[in-house]
Formats: structure tokens, C-alpha cells, sequence
């Protein structure tokens, strides 16, 4: 029976020799292919047509994926795509001959030859890759798929840009023709190499063989699927885009601003960087805000980079020169392998495994159609535009005829650029952040912070450092941290969890992570339930309160605490007899200040008797403290009354004197001032008989009434109760009590 999926150390080797087999390749596809196929051409003689021709060679060849798709019912994937990797570099072999041909002006037999050679290269080239998209989706796993993707791309673009330096080097201003043979046999050495690698892969993963599926059938229920539809038909749109312009800048620069070939190469380098920039990019990015909002960014990119191909300014200065072809070639290679990096992402995430086969080849047409259609219609139109301009419009224009073909030529392409971007916005979201959120994240160093965050969330390497990581991804309050800070509420480490709770307690919250809490509440008593349940009241989550109310009954006291409190910040009023219950019927600290702490936030005023006969009882004087500052906080002067108490607490004589103070203050008190101050004279006297005596009488002729209740007779009760006024603490509290309803400003607290 074969295994469902690649072990740890079978993916970690089969991606190993991907990004071995990924730089040989690029180094080959180098030397074989693109601009040194473009600039040799050029060389002997050739135009646009030719050099479009050629370049749409390379997409043309994708119609061959369907063969590879047949042969691979037989063969496999691996042996399909390395067997024709290697005839794809066999067949370069014809190629090394022309630049002796083209030396003695044999010119078409040189253009023969090399139209044959590449015209097989592409061929075998599209036979093999029917079998990449299998071969990719089973190496890169859905959880860094972006990730690894674009980490390859960084490699293949920095020995692109190393290459292309050397090639420059090589070449000078004008290199002799067997100079580009040297290239070629290099790259076909370096192509069989890599060939030879692809037999290494693991054979990918299908769930029947692909000649028992129908393929017909199998596009059609594809294209069903309004997500895969809308976003062929956009990359087409964009590849087609790509492909009428990349062919053409080497020319284009070389025609309107009259560079050798060393100096175009070195203008690539900066093209080549440009593709190493997206890579980084996309790697940061992708797997935290997704590929459909990176695929707006990198074609909006592209729209922008023809504008100043249009304008083409007339730049004298050599250095403007340089600055004004190498910022273009940057950024118009920034959104180009931007957008076919974010496309390919897309594509593996919209469609399902065993689908990869089918729908790569049609991934891969796409693009070739494309491509083909892209180089040759660029040619045609060039060469249609140029004609028609000499002949009619600028008959006198010498060396600017060129220029303006080429402005013409962008002027149209940005404008269908700019079309298909207005579109872009249709394609399914397939999990990412939508696209105006996205740029909103891309451009806020908060939410950068918090990509960085989670990247280095994967590398950590204890839990010292996953702990210090989660803390500071709760710093960052960015939501983009949230999908990593609840994959850690799994962890097997206590205080991992305990963390990442902290964590959420500051991250913005969907209805995952509101369901993830409500589970901790419900499922982990006796260890992170109680932070869980401080979060869920303290963000005021209502769809908490049937697991918050369940808790009240818990054995857990933390949680049974919080809980409480919890509830009273939502205002389930439904549970206030409960909270009451828990209170009169405990003797655990930590359960009596939570419990009086929700009937605070409740402002319940019918159990102040209930608080009252729970501070006669014995405990601790930390713990009838915060049943005092309930009371006060129920009767509604909790904040005036907390800094007098602490005052009383450090010496009584200095909480009396502060009440004294707030009695001068009063401009009309209730109560005459002298039996007010009476009752602050007797209040720290040992007989507490005088004390009570005034207290009573003030408390029945004044009497206090909060939400509409009377609380005069309950207070008088238990001044009189002979356990209660052995407890300075309380006393004072009665006589605050007194002094702010008396004095107290006209408005109600």
C-alpha cells in the first residue's frame, strides 16, 4: 500500500535535490535560452519577427504537454520528465554550429539551425513539465508552499544575476560569434546534469492512473469551478501581457537608445535583481496574506513600469541612462515572475491533489498560448507599426522612428494591463485577506512586524524562544499573527499555551479563535480554561456564556473565578444567583474577591447584605479588603473612595483626615457638618458603642438609596452587629458611607 504523504525526512531530501536540480537548470536555461539567444540573433542580422518567432517557441511547446500527459500513464511522472529533460538539452547540440555558419555568411542555413535546435529544445521541454505540477505539489507542502516556492525562485535569480554579470564580462562590446558556442556547450552540460537529478524525485502521489481518467471530463468539471475559470482566464490575460514585452526590451533598448550587447547584459542584471526582490518578497508575504492579493500587487507593478516606457525620455547622460533601463527592467521583472510566481500559488491551492496532472498541463497551455501568441503578435505589431509610421505618419523622423513605434506599442499595452488589473479583484479570495486589506498590511510596519514574527515563529528552536515570540506577536496587535498564535493552543508545553493565550488576549479575534477559547473554557479546567475565560469576558464575547455559565459549577477555582467576573462583564444578569450561591458558600480566597468583584461590575445592590455577612466572617485582612472596596464599588463611589482607603490602611488618622477634607470641600452638605464631624471624631475611638451610636442615627434619619433600594437599614443592621463593629476596616467604610451621600456632588455617581 503505498503512503498517503512524504515523512519529514523524505520531503526534506526530495527538496534538497529540487533546489540542486533548480540551479543547474536556470544556469542552463541561461545559457540556452531568453536574451543570449536574442542578442545572438541580433548579431547576424535578424529582426523582430525572428526574434519574437523564437521566443514564442518556448510557449508554443506547452501544446505538447498533452502528450507528456499520455506517456506518463505509462512511463510515470518521474521517468517521463527526465527522460525528455535530457532530450530536451540533446537536442541543443545541432545550435553549436551556427555561429561558424552565420561566421561565413550562411545565414539562413545558421537561422535554420537555430530555429531547429530550439525549436526541439522547447518541444521536449513540453513533453517533460506535464509532469512539474506533481511533481512541485507534492514537494511543497501546503503550509510553506508559497514560501519554498519563492525561496527557489530567490536562488534561480541570483545565479541568474551572477550569470548574467559574468556573461557581460565575457562578452564586452562586441564578442566574436564563437563566444556564444562556449555558452551553449555549458548550458547543455549543466542541463544534462540536472536531468539526471530529476530521477531522484519520489514519484508523486495519484489517486488512480492518469489513463483511467477522462480528461475531457475532468476540464469540464475544472472549468465548472467559478475560482479556476476566472483565474485562467486572468493569467492568460496577464502572460499574454508579459510576453509582448519581455521579448522586445532587450530590442528596445538597443534600438531607441542605440546600447551594445555587454551594456544591454549588464541593464538585465538589474532585471535579474528585480526577480530576486519579488522572491523575497513572496516569501515573506504570500503564505500569510495569500497569492490573490500578491497577484494584484505584482500586475499592478507591471502597469506601472510601461508608463515609462511610453514617455521614453530622451536621456543624454550616460547615467541617467543607466538609472532610467535599470529601474524599468527591475520592476517590470519584479511583476512578471511576481505574477507567474503568486499564479502558480494560486493554482495549487484551487485545485485538489489528484487534479495536478490533469490541470497542469492545462496551467502550463495556458501559458504557452500565451506566451506563443504573445512574442509573435509583439513581432507582428512592431513590425506593422514601424512600416506604417515610416510609410505615412512620419515619413522624415530618421532615428526617432523607433521610439515612437515603441511608444505606441506600450501606450496599448498599458492600457490592457490596466484592464486586467480592474479585474483581478473577481478571482476567488481561496483563504487570503482580501486585496484591500492586504495592501493596507503590506504598507503598515505593525502588521510587517507581526509576518516577521511568524516566520520566525517556525524557526524556533526552544521554548525560551517560542515563548519570547508569541509575547511579542501580542505586542504587535495584528490579526495576521492569529492563525499562528492558535496553532500553539496545541502545543504539549503548559506554558506554551499559557502564552499563546496571553497572546490572543491583545490579537484582533474571528470566529476561530472565539470558538478555540470557548474550547479552552470548556475542556481545560485545572490548567489555561481561566485565562480563556478572562478573555472572553474582558472582550465582551457573548457567544461565551453558555461555557462561562457551566464553569460556575467547576471544581477549578481559577476558572470558577473568572468565570464570574467574566459573566458580569457581559451582563448575564441569569447568573447572578449562582454568583451569589458561590460566594455565601465558599471559603476560598480567590472564589470571594472574584465573586464580589462580579457583583460589583453587576452594581447588584441586593447583595450587599450577602458581602456584609461574608466580611464578619474569619479570613484573611487582604481578602475582607476587597469585599470592603466592593461594597463601595456597588454603592457607586468605588473610584473616590479607593485612594481615601489606602490612605486609612497606611494610618487611620490619614483616611479620617481625607474624609474631613472632603467634608470642608462640601458646599451644602445633607447632613449638618457637626454631626458629621462627630461621627469622624468617634470613629477611632476604643469605646466603638459612641461610634455606632451616631453612625445609626445618621444612617436613619438620611437615608441612602441606590438603583432605588434602600440600604440605610441593612448598614444600621450591621452596625450593630457586635462581630462586625470589632473591624476598624468596616466602620470606616459605614462612615465613607455617610460622608459621600451626604457631600457628595448633586449629580449621582
Amino acid at each position: 500500500m503505498r503512503k498517503s504523504s512524504l515523512s519529514p525526512g523524505e520531503l526534506g531530501r526530495a527538496r534538497g535535490l529540487f533546489v540542486l536540480f533548480a540551479v543547474l537548470n536556470v544556469v542552463s536555461f541561461t545559457l540556452l535560452s531568453g536574451n543570449i539567444i536574442t542578442l545572438y540573433v541580433l548579431r547576424v542580422g535578424a529582426g523582430n519577427f525572428l526574434v519574437g518567432l523564437l521566443s514564442s517557441f518556448m510557449y508554443i511547446a506547452y501544446l505538447f504537454l498533452f502528450f507528456g500527459r499520455r506517456i506518463a500513464a505509462k512511463w510515470g511522472i518521474v521517468p517521463l520528465m527526465g527522460r525528455f529533460w535530457m532530450i530536451r538539452y540533446l537536442m541543443m547540440l545541432p545550435i553549436l554550429a551556427s555561429p561558424f555558419l552565420a561566421a561565413r555568411q550562411y545565414t539562413e542555413a545558421a537561422y535554420a539551425l537555430i530555429i531547429f535546435s530550439v525549436l526541439g529544445f522547447n518541444i521536449a521541454r513540453g513533453v517533460a513539465i506535464a509532469g512539474y505540477n506533481p511533481i512541485v505539489g507534492q514537494i511543497a507542502a501546503e503550509k510553506d508552499r508559497g514560501a519554498f516556492l519563492s525561496r527557489v525562485q530567490a536562488i534561480q535569480h541570483l545565479v541568474t544575476l551572477v550569470l548574467a554579470v559574468a556573461m557581460a564580462f565575457v562578452l564586452g562590446r562586441s564578442a566574436p560569434l564563437y563566444v556564444y558556442s562556449l555558452f551553449i556547450l555549458v548550458g547543455i552540460a549543466a542541463g544534462l546534469i540536472a536531468a539526471s537529478i530529476v530521477f531522484r524525485f519520489p514519484e508523486p502521489i495519484q489517486s488512480e492512473p492518469p489513463h483511467k481518467r477522462n480528461l475531457l471530463r475532468g476540464l469540464k468539471d475544472a472549468f465548472s469551478e467559478r475560482a479556476f475559470r476566472i483565474f485562467i482566464l486572468l493569467y492568460f490575460c496577464a502572460s499574454l501581457l508579459i510576453y509582448m514585452v519581455a521579448p522586445f526590451l532587450v530590442v528596445y533598448f538597443k534600438a531607441s537608445y542605440l546600447q551594445p550587447d555587454n551594456v544591454v547584459l549588464f541593464f538585465l542584471v538589474f532585471g535579474s535583481a528585480g526577480a530576486v526582490l519579488m522572491a523575497l518578497v513572496s516569501g515573506f508575504l504570500i503564505d500569510k496574506i495569500g497569492a490573490k492579493p500578491l497577484f494584484f500587487l505584482f500586475m499592478a507593478v507591471l502597469t506601472l513600469v510601461l508608463i515609462p516606457m511610453v514617455v521614453s525620455p530622451p536621456v543624454k547622460s550616460s547615467w541617467g541612462l543607466w538609472i532610467f533601463a535599470c529601474g524599468v527592467l527591475l520592476f517590470f521583472n519584479l511583476g512578471q515572475f511576481g505574477i507567474l510566481n503568486a499564479g502558480q500559488t494560486y493554482f495549487l491551492g484551487a485545485i485538489k491533489a489528484e487534479d495536478r496532472l490533469d490541470l497542469g498541463v492545462i496551467f502550463f497551455v495556458t501559458l504557452g498560448i500565451a506566451g506563443a501568441l504573445g512574442s509573435v503578435l509583439g513581432g507582428v505589431i512592431l513590425q506593422t507599426l514601424e512600416s506604417w509610421l515610416s510609410r505615412i505618419l512620419l515619413p522624415a523622423a530618421g532615428p526617432d522612428l523607433q521610439t515612437r513605434v515603441f511608444q505606441i506599442y506600450f501606450g496599448g499595452l498599458a492600457l490592457l494591463s490596466l484592464i486586467t488589473l480592474l479585474f483581478v479583484n473577481a478571482m476567488e479570495n481561496l483563504g487570503a485577506y482580501p486585496i484591500r486589506d492586504a495592501m493596507a498590511a503590506i504598507f503598515s510596519p505593525r502588521d510587517l512586524r507581526a509576518i516577521s514574527l511568524t516566520h520566525r515563529l517556525r524557526r524556533v528552536q526552544s521554548v525560551a524562544e517560542e515563548k519570547q515570540t508569541l509575547r511579542a506577536m501580542g505586542e504587535a496587535h495584528s490579526e495576521l499573527s492569529l492563525d499562528d498564535v492558535l496553532s500553539r493552543l496545541r502545543s504539549p508545553r503548559f506554558t506554551i499555551r499559557t502564552e499563546a493565550l496571553q497572546a490572543l488576549a491583545d490579537l484582533p479575534l474571528n470566529e476561530t479563535a472565539i470558538q478555540a477559547l470557548i474550547s479552552e473554557v470548556k475542556n481545560h479546567s485545572f490548567t489555561t480554561a481561566y485565562l480563556a475565560a478572562d478573555i472572553l469576558g474582558n472582550r465582551r464575547i457573548r457567544e461565551g456564556v453558555p461555557a462561562l455559565r457551566s464553569s460556575l459549577y467547576s471544581k477549578d477555582f481559577f476558572l470558577q473565578g473568572k468565570s464570574m467576573v467574566a459573566l458580569a462583564r457581559l451582563e448575564d444578569r441569569e447568573s447572578l444567583a449562582k454568583i451569589r450561591t458561590n460566594l455565601s458558600g465558599t471559603t476560598n480566597p480567590r472564589v470571594i474577591i472574584h465573586a464580589a468583584s462580579a457583583l460589583e461590575l453587576f452594581r447588584d445592590v441586593q447583595s450587599i447584605p450577602l458581602v456584609i455577612n461574608k466580611i464578619g466572617m474569619k479570613m484573611q485582612p487582604y481578602v475582607r479588603d476587597e469585599l470592603i472596596l466592593s461594597i463601595a464599588g456597588i454603592l457607586g463611589f468605588g473610584e473616590w473612595f479607593y485612594p481615601i482607603y489606602v490612605g486609612f490602611l497606611e494610618g487611620a488618622g490619614t483616611g479620617i483626615a481625607l474624609l474631613r477634607d472632603f467634608v470642608a470641600k462640601a458646599e451644602s452638605p445633607r447632613v449638618p457638618r457637626e454631626l458629621l464631624e462627630e461621627l469622624l471624631d468617634r470613629l477611632p475611638q476604643r469605646n466603638r458603642s459612641q461610634y455606632t451610636a451616631v453612625a445609626v442615627e445618621l444612617l436613619e434619619t438620611a437615608e441612602i438609596v441606590v438603583s432605588e433600594v434602600s440600604v440605610s437599614d441593612c448598614l444600621s443592621a450591621a452596625s450593630r452587629n457586635p462581630q462586625l463593629i470589632k473591624l476598624e476596616r468596616f466602620l470606616f467604610l459605614v462612615a465613607a458611607t455617610i460622608v459621600w451621600y451626604a457631600c457628595r456632588p448633586a449629580a449621582p455617581y
